[in-house]
């Protein structure tokens, strides 16, 4: 047991006795971990290097920024489009000849060809016809996915609308995503005839994110007001709807432009999860410039500078944990505190000594929760009795029933007839403890 914060690791503890009792701390608040989700959609390019940015028009009191479309201007668009529809002209015969070399083809340059000049040209006339070609693909194969997103751009309602017949196989959402990309205020008055559920399929919690990735591909500004709606109005996808946005700015822009576009959203958890997102790419591109933006956003008082410090301690905690943690601990005010659980769930996989021994030296308080919860959600599983002992040294008393209900959970799945002995003495709950266990007796 931890005495006090003193120099038991997690290495330590796999090898050390112990006896686990109760113990009885003064409880403090707690603030359950956090899950998040995220949906990408389509392949992300590389992107620029993120620099430091500050926040100079979240209080304008408009959802959107209003000053500076980051993406290209409406007039870009229609041009690039007009480009796009000046399409090959294909005969029934040669569409037949194309078919044939994708289906045969062992070159895989070859296929890419064959498909390239189908897609090429494609007409809202010819499209069953090509179709018909591309039908032995699985609908999660790339190249029947972008076959009905050209389809959708080309044709629209008439496109979407086929995938009504073809039950077998998911193709109203690419082919939908197609159409919002060239027409989106059509394809979302479509949407909004749709039932909320049912249907088979057809329907909008089923077509939400082929929406959004379309929207976000014509237009990110009209993409994100769309999901702040979806935000006010309770949706609870609304964040993951933003994180299809953010990953179509990132792509096109480049993390540096990403950045600012968020920071100059409305206020709110969506902007929140923006800046999640844009501190994660950052990351990747330049991690320490990513860190000092943090800092930067904390400092500021910036509402949503918790969300952006969480982001990149994820994102960043398994890279160099001790150089996230300097830099938390110099962050003013609450937005490093929950930055602390993915710091030490990425921080105890690479070096757990290193880790465990950070937190040891930690004094009691709620950042110190945050990184045991972490700590012990990410390795309790190589090592059940550490995460019991790091468990034990919550200062929360409801903080340290859950994480030691995720501890024991591993430790009755890994040692079962020593996890038997020690559950009476756990200070968990009966029917805690009888859970636990009838679970392990269900497998």
């Amino acid at each position: 047991m931890l005495a006090e914060a003193g120099a038991l690791t997690l290495k330590e503890t796999a090898h050390s006795p112990m006896t686990l009792t109760k113990r009885h701390l003064t409880p403090v608040a707690w603030i359950v971990l956090a899950a998040m989700t995220f949906a990408l959609g389509w392949h992300l390019k590389p992107v620029n290097i993120i620099e430091p940015v500050r926040d100079q028009s979240h209080s304008t009191g408009t959802l959107l920024p209003t000053d500076k479309d980051l993406r290209r201007s409406d007039t870009e668009r229609s041009q690039a489009a007009t480009d796009a529809n000046k399409r090959l002209t294909l005969t029934s015969e040669r569409i037949a000849v194309l078919g044939d070399q994708l289906r045969r083809a062992t070159d895989p340059i070859a296929k890419r060809q064959a498909f390239a000049e189908l897609i090429a040209g494609l007409t809202a006339e010819n499209a069953l016809e090509i179709r018909e070609q591309i039908a032995h693909l699985k609908d999660d194969d790339p190249d029947f996915r972008d076959f009905h997103y050209a389809w959708g751009q080309v044709a629209g309602l008439e496109a979407v609308l086929h995938g009504l017949e073809t039950t077998d196989k998911k193709d109203m959402g690419p082919t939908l995503a197609g159409w919002a990309s060239k027409d989106p205020a059509k394809a979302m008055e479509y949407y909004e005839t749709l039932e909320n559920k049912g249907n088979d399929g057809a329907n909008k919690q089923a077509m939400k994110a082929a929406l959004v990735h379309g929207l976000a591909i014509a237009s990110p500004l009209k993409a994100a007001d769309f999901v702040y709606a979806l935000g006010e109005s309770g949706d609870t996808r609304a964040k993951e709807m933003m994180g299809i946005v953010m990953g179509k700015v990132v792509q096109t822009e480049g993390a540096q432009q990403a950045a600012q576009w968020a920071t100059n959203l409305g206020k709110g958890a969506l902007r929140g999860h923006a800046l999640w997102e844009a501190g994660r790419q950052g990351v990747r591109e330049n991690a320490d410039a990513t860190l000092a933006w943090a800092g930067d956003l904390a400092s500021s008082g910036d509402p949503n500078a918790g969300s952006l410090t969480y982001g990149v301690a994820q994102e960043m905690g398994g890279r160099d944990g001790a150089k996230v943690a300097d830099s938390l601990s110099s962050m003013d005010g609450g937005a490093a505190t929950s930055a602390y659980a993915p710091l030490l769930g990425g921080w105890v996989k690479n070096d757990p000594v290193a880790a465990s021994e950070y937190v040891a030296s930690m004094p009691p308080s709620e950042s110190r929760d945050w990184a045991i919860g972490g700590m012990v959600h990410s390795h309790r599983w190589e090592d059940p009795t550490a995460a019991i002992v790091w468990a034990n040294e919550l200062s929360s008393a409801e903080g340290r029933e859950k994480v030691m209900t995720l501890a024991a959970e591993a430790y009755v799945r890994k040692d079962p007839a020593a996890a038997a002995e020690w559950l009476p003495t756990s200070g968990l709950p009966i029917e805690t403890q009888e859970r636990l266990q009838a679970g392990r007796e269900g497998k």
